[in-house]
């Protein structure tokens, strides 16, 4: 696996945790300290995602930055752990 295809798995998890949780780009771009304008370039898949911006994502939503990595990643699962560990 090269980083093209990481980074592919990678974009589509986090449009998925953002669909998840209903975020909108500002709001994940104020919560995450990444710039609005790159944000959009990464959602875009203008540009890759470096591997410190997908672990700004991962803590903001409170969850494994390898698992945004992961072809198995669930955004429904991640919430769900996510929560579980919080009660």
């Amino acid at each position: 696996m090269n980083y093209r295809s990481l980074n592919s798995i990678a974009a589509t998890n986090i449009d998925s945790m953002r669909g998840a949780t209903h975020e909108s780009i500002e709001q994940l771009s104020a919560n995450t300290n990444i710039p609005l304008s790159t944000l959009k370039a990464r959602l875009a898949r203008r540009y890759s995602y470096t591997l410190d911006e997908i672990e700004l994502l991962a803590r903001h939503w409170g969850i494994d930055g390898a698992g945004l990595l992961s072809p198995d990643f669930s955004a429904t699962k991640a919430l769900a752990d996510k929560e579980g560990n919080e009660r």
